[in-house]
């Protein structure tokens, strides 16, 4: 794992924690010799040390004891390889460079014959013995998690409430650190219902679950995906952290990071200058803002396409023209280049091509002869010939690529 410093830029120095009995090891590895990059191996040996030293300090760590582990020391004794003689109790250092010192000093003279005139290397591979206040041996990767980030990334955006952010979700199929869908059905009562796989009707998970873990991720920065971290639907949780606005997700091990990047946004920029954050997936967080544009704010609003008006969280903002197709330009052109279609089956009509627009903007279907009775012919008839709200001048160029690219049809086979 490699550190990032309090501006967000990763230090070239590998480290690691690993469990020692009751205690944990801090683990960094040597600097110098051949390396497969462009740059010497973990050259930033140094600053990555005082870095790291000064992030157990905010925790009150106290560092037990410390020895060089390089293979080419293994044979001497544990006192022969020491570095840190006696406990440090480094939230009582006032300059943790000091402490960096004592420890790159002292494992320059480790390995050396007794009387040597000069000191030795003094970048090799050392073990810090820990006691760290709410971190057990079970705890090594969320300890290594946490040193990895600033302790509070600064200027983080105020996150939202879980209610807010799962009602945003309805709807929505979110994807797990292990890349299984979770898919958000409703909100009831205390309780997000949740579909898997396993459980197609749906789980409830409290939304004070959730909760928790957005204030973890507030306070820290960073929340390590786990049961004893985030509860027993943590794998759930994570997958909702995920879709936040600068969140990054590491996979080993399991971590939701805000990146200090995550400003305070222009309230006039709905994407907060980011169209996605980076999950497994790319995951579209401008969709619950976008739905608000377009509904001009309010709590309801009628869809482009079968004209019925419905609640807010029941319409979807659907990209005319296909999302990925479109040109950065195009994508913050939010008043032409998408509509608000009903997620009872206009919008999963509109994507799938069973219907356009044509022209004149009036909606156009597939031929519907061969289908069955029932509610699909009857929605798609009850569809044809339709005006589109959503078309003009503006916006015909996207409802021209969309009949041209998708329209299962031939717009001559229904007026």
């Amino acid at each position: 794992m490699y550190a990032r410093d309090d501006e967000g830029i990763e230090l070239n120095a590998e480290f690691s924690v690993v469990a020692d009995g009751e205690h944990l090891n801090l683990v960094l590895e040597s600097a110098g010799g051949r390396a497969a990059g462009p740059r010497p191996r973990n050259d930033q040996y140094v600053p990555a040390l005082t870095l790291l030293l000064g992030r157990l300090r905010d925790r009150r760590a106290v560092l037990v004891s410390g020895l060089v582990a390089s293979a080419r020391t293994a044979r001497l004794s544990e006192e022969a390889r020491s570095i840190v003689p006696s406990p440090i109790q480094l939230a009582a250092e006032h300059d943790i460079n000091e402490v960096r010192l004592q420890i790159t000093r002292a494992q320059g003279r480790v390995g050396l014959p007794d009387g040597a005139a000069k000191e030795g290397n003094n970048r090799k591979r050392i073990e810090l013995h820990l006691d760290v206040p709410g971190y057990g041996p079970d705890d090594a990767a969320r300890l290594a998690a946490d040193l990895a980030v600033p302790a509070k990334p600064a200027s983080i955006a105020e996150l939202p409430q879980a209610d807010e952010l799962l009602r945003d979700l309805t709807g929505e199929t979110i994807l797990t650190v292990a890349g299984r869908q979770n898919r958000v059905l409703k909100i009831e009562n205390g309780f997000v219902l949740v579909a898997t796989d396993r459980s197609p009707e749906g789980q409830p998970v409290a939304v004070a679950d959730v909760q928790h873990g957005l204030d973890l991720l507030a306070e820290r920065g960073s929340v390590h995906v786990s049961v004893n971290e985030l509860g027993h639907r943590s794998a759930f949780v994570g997958a909702v952290l995920a879709t936040l606005p600068h969140a990054d997700v590491s996979s080993s091990p399991a971590v939701v990071t805000l990146q200090s990047s995550a400003v305070e946004p222009d309230p006039g920029d709905i994407h907060f200058g980011e169209l996605d954050a980076l999950a497994q997936v790319k995951v579209r967080t401008e969709q619950a803002r976008l739905r608000r544009l377009l509904a001009d704010g309010r709590d309801s609003a009628a869809c482009a396409l079968c004209g019925d008006e419905y609640p807010v969280r029941f319409l979807v903002a659907a990209h005319v023209k296909k999302r990925a197709a479109c040109t950065d330009a195009e994508r913050r052109n939010l008043r032409d280049v998408a509509m608000l279609a009903c997620s009872f089956g206009c919008d999963i009509l509109y994507e799938s091509g069973w219907v356009t627009v044509d022209g004149t903007g009036h909606i156009r279907t597939v031929e519907v002869d061969g289908l069955p009775a029932g509610s699909l012919k009857t929605r798609i008839e009850h569809l044809s010939s339709r005006r589109c709200e959503a078309h003009g001048p503006e916006s015909e160029p996207y409802f021209a690529w969309h009949r041209t690219t998708t329209f299962r049809g031939r717009l001559g086979s229904r007026p």
